[in-house]
């Protein structure tokens, strides 16, 4: 009997997903990460104010799951290597006036490479998650070479797919990955089958927030670990309309916090070196849209390397608009430039690349060319 060690959150989507994998004939080790405590907290000098996980809860809930179903628990500490490659990774893209996407970074060097490694150490064959996602074999168009790869596809539910943030997951090890759930037309059909098992999860609300971490609000976070630094917020004519406690507090395309009169504004561009939010009046949406732009970090899934030049579809945000696209290879970038134009982009953001429903891979958006 193949041996799988699944990632249960505590969540309806795992325990469904060890529900679905005994119904598959593996032999399943539940396994919980511990990835966020208040000693975190301590350990980087923050208050307790900004705790807001509820892992004891949610640990209880797998425990009483994995009970459920007679299968082998444990629970595994991660919380040094979270705080390390995640937090850390953030709070520095942040400093940066860049958009990090720790979820991406989590699934990557947590989810799927620490927990990968450990779980094959002792003795898997596979390595089982919740994500709205399903894994197949494509001979991609383009592909320097036609040789069919293993890849991520889109999960059925297309409202709940979460393949945008698997693109950094190390293309090796997508042959040991199972999706249980990927197959499931809708959440509510998850929701049916956690309730055929009597899983005490099956009516449990989604976890909201930052992942590991939950409801923490982001702007406190930043502002505490990296502090207040006021500066101006200037129209494109460089003119002063207010203030702000720090650019890296702020996003691209964000409308809310501004305290600008005579608006709607929005933020166009953020320059970190001169401290300075530069916004631009709703009457002037266009500021919002760029159709080309530098991807680095690249890392391709469905195949070695890509043609050096070639049309696939890109998405820059989790369930963000789709984009025709050409994409050209240069050296170890891509410049891609969208049919029509793309809605506020950030650097700093995850592109991810699909051919149709086949992720190819993805990079972090690294310059805005136009």
């Amino acid at each position: 009997m193949l041996k799988v060690y699944l990632m249960l959150s505590g969540g309806v989507d795992s325990s469904s997903s060890a529900a679905k994998l005994i119904e598959l004939g593996y032999d399943v080790t539940c396994v919980f990460m511990k990835c966020w405590s208040r000693d975190q907290l301590d350990i980087m000098g923050l208050s307790q104010d900004l705790y807001a996980c509820l892992w004891e809860d949610d640990l209880e809930d797998a425990r009483l799951v994995s009970g459920k179903l007679k299968l082998a628990f444990e629970l595994w500490d991660f919380q040094t290597e979270y705080r390390q490659k995640v937090i850390d990774y953030m709070l520095s893209e942040y400093k940066l006036g860049r958009t990090p996407n720790p979820d991406v970074m989590c699934n990557s060097t947590i989810k799927f490479g620490m927990f990968y490694n450990k779980a094959m150490q002792q003795g898997a064959d596979f390595v089982a998650s919740g994500h709205y996602a399903k894994i197949n074999q494509f001979s991609s168009k383009v592909s320097t070479n036609s040789k069919p790869e293993i890849v991520i596809e889109r999960g059925l539910d297309q409202k709940k797919d979460q393949s945008y943030f698997l693109w950094r997951i190390n293309k090796s090890h997508l042959n040991k990955i199972l999706f249980p759930i990927g197959q499931f037309n809708t959440k509510q059909e998850v929701r049916e089958y956690a309730s055929k098992y009597n899983l005490i999860t099956a009516t449990k609300k989604d976890s909201q927030g930052l992942c590991f971490v939950g409801k923490t609000p982001l702007r406190e976070l930043l502002l505490e670990s990296i502090g207040k630094k006021p500066g101006q917020i200037v129209d494109t004519n460089g003119q002063v309309l207010g203030y702000h406690e720090g650019a890296f507090l702020y996003t691209i395309g964000q409308r809310e916090k501004l305290g600008l009169s005579g608006g709607p504004w929005f933020v166009s561009k953020i320059d970190i070196e001169d401290n300075k939010i530069i916004v631009s009046h709703v009457d002037k949406i266009e500021d919002l849209f760029h159709s080309k732009l530098e991807v680095t970090d690249l890392n391709w899934q469905a195949f070695d390397e890509p043609i050096s030049q070639f049309r696939c579809q890109a998405q820059i945000r989790y369930h963000g608009q789709i984009y025709n696209c050409q994409v050209e290879m240069v050296e170890n970038k891509a410049i891609v430039t969208f049919e029509t134009p793309a809605k506020s982009p950030s650097t700093g953001q995850s592109i991810v690349f699909y051919e149709n429903n086949i992720m190819l891979g993805g990079g972090v958006i690294n310059k805005l060319l136009d």
